[in-house]
């Protein structure tokens, strides 16, 4: 199975750009994984709600437009689905053990995510009820997918 993680734009915080590289050094022994960094939309200042509205649609059509038609998806969203860490690996293992080849998990930009592509999303996972910036819950979302594939090999960072 292959993991691709869809971020639109680049990470700015050196620190948890940092992070990022880390947990994804540390995942690709165990699953092939790679970081695909998007096209972000952007948002005139003082745009508004509106502007802010068309740049989610933006970096949410490039997202689908990434995504095969046979690709699960996963899409973070405060409204999803809550696991822990040992349900998220047991996710994993049902996906890889089904035959998924290919999971493509997507941390919004700074404005969200467009309901298109929740609506296609085969997995809208939560992080918690609390909001994050994006740029950190792309750094959670590494650490917990790293977690759960410790869970999978049974490598004691998890305890």
């Amino acid at each position: 199975m292959k993991l691709n993680f869809l971020f639109p734009g680049k990470t700015r915080e050196a620190f948890l750009a940092d992070g990022i590289n880390s947990y994804l050094k540390r995942l690709k022994p165990m699953v092939q994984s790679d970081i695909h960094i998007l096209k972000a939309g952007t948002a005139a200042p003082g745009g508004g709600s509106a502007a802010e509205a068309l740049a989610r649609s933006r970096e949410s059509t490039i997202i689908l437009e990434r995504c095969g038609a046979g690709e699960y998806l996963i899409v973070l969203d405060v409204q999803g689905e809550l696991m822990s860490s040992p349900e998220l690996a047991a996710k994993f293992e049902r996906l890889q053990d089904n035959g998924t080849k290919t999971v493509n998990i997507v941390v919004g930009g700074p404005w969200g995510v467009d309901e298109n592509l929740l609506e296609r999303a085969n997995l809208r996972l939560s992080l918690g009820p609390m909001t994050y910036p994006h740029e950190l819950a792309r750094l959670i979302i590494l650490e917990q997918v790293y977690r759960a594939y410790a869970i999978i090999n049974k490598i004691p960072y998890h305890k």
